[in-house]
């Protein structure tokens, strides 16, 4: 199932970099990096990927838990704090 989240964000937002871990009792977690992300904020970009989620997956989708959220600016300025 991992992998098939990955492929369904990579599909859904070109550009995408979706990092993510299956844990014990195959709920997903991670994290995901967008340009596109640029403007919006944490709500509306977890509305965006539990949409896409949810159409594709159906009731699967309920694996999927946290997935933070960045634009590759926001990272970036993490990684240097």
């Amino acid at each position: 199932m991992g992998q098939a989240v990955v492929d369904i964000l990579q599909a859904a937002f070109p550009g995408i970099d979706v990092k993510i871990e299956v844990l014990p009792g195959g709920r997903i977690s991670g994290f995901v990096v967008w340009a596109g992300f640029a403007g919006l904020d944490q709500v509306d970009r977890q509305n965006q990927i539990r949409t896409v989620l949810r159409e594709k997956l159906g009731t699967d989708a309920q694996q999927v838990g946290v997935l933070l959220t960045y634009t590759p600016d926001e990272l970036h300025a993490m990684n240097a704090a």
